[in-house]
């Protein structure tokens, strides 16, 4: 088998995985009236994807084994704190919000296969690009130093997001926090550490596939997971909803970083 035969039955059967499990998700949405799903999932979707890239790829082993190893403790990882924190709670209030854009469920069903679960499977095609590129291209032949420079940012990416989600929830734990703002640990210096973290995990990724010049065309992935989750479903929604909820979270953020970690911000 040639590596072009190659290539496209990798990039087939990764299509298809993306495809087919946000079908089934919406399916299954359907039935449980729970849109959210599709987030428990979307890590497990990811780690499917670099397995079939892993199982067919012609990539270094040495590279598809130090990517398979970061992509399933990431997901084994954040894949258990989402199932923790939101398993018998009900939809994600951004996903309820949603069905008030229409009229009746049915037009939801629609709107909620085009709004969540396409663009989710769309994002997930984007994100794991590079290390598709990674596991599937052989060259080079050795493990290089952006392997290490990228495995580095990815295990830091993994840590720094675990410590930001403990953190989180033993502070929502405690009823007496409700009206208060998370400003200690780790979120002392970021106002969001744990997306902080996330992107770390991908852009470290994107690193280690760049050892093949070839990745360096799929740094849409993290560019396009940056954008999301700073411009549309993470940081700056996140910082709208605080503020109207709570009072001292826009001293907070006058004070904190919004996303990359470092000192407090001195107030005029």
């Amino acid at each position: 088998m040639d590596w072009i035969e190659l290539y496209n039955r990798t990039i087939l059967l990764n299509f298809a995985i993306i495809g087919g499990s946000v079908l089934v998700l919406w399916l299954i949405s359907i039935r449980v009236r729970d849109v959210s799903i599709i987030d428990m999932a979307f890590a497990s979707i990811l780690l499917a994807v670099t397995c079939c890239g892993y199982y067919f790829g012609n990539g270094l082993q040495a590279r598809k084994q130090l990517i398979l190893a970061m992509v399933a403790i990431w997901a084994f990882r954040i894949t258990l704190h989402l199932v923790r924190r939101n398993w018998g709670h009900g939809e994600d209030v951004r996903y309820s919000k949603l069905r008030s854009w229409v009229n009746d469920d049915q037009a939801f069903i629609w709107l909620s296969l085009r709004q969540v679960f396409l663009t989710q499977g769309v994002v997930l095609w984007l994100v794991s690009l590079p290390i598709q590129v990674a596991l599937i291209y052989g060259a080079p032949s050795k493990l290089g130093w952006l392997a290490y420079v990228g495995a580095v940012i990815c295990s830091a990416g993994i840590i720094l997001e675990a410590i930001a989600d403990a953190q989180l929830t033993r502070f929502r734990a405690d009823p007496s926090n409700a009206n208060s703002v998370l400003d200690v640990g780790l979120w002392r210096y970021s106002r969001h550490p744990n997306y902080f973290g996330e992107l770390c995990v991908w852009w470290g990724l994107f690193i280690i596939a760049c050892e093949n010049p070839l990745a360096l065309a799929t740094i849409i992935g993290p560019l396009a997971y940056t954008y999301l989750i700073v411009n549309v479903t993470g940081k700056r929604t996140l910082d709208k909803k605080l503020a109207r909820e709570k009072p001292l979270y826009k001293a907070y953020m006058l004070s904190t970083n919004g996303l990359i970690p470092g000192p407090k911000k001195r107030q005029c």
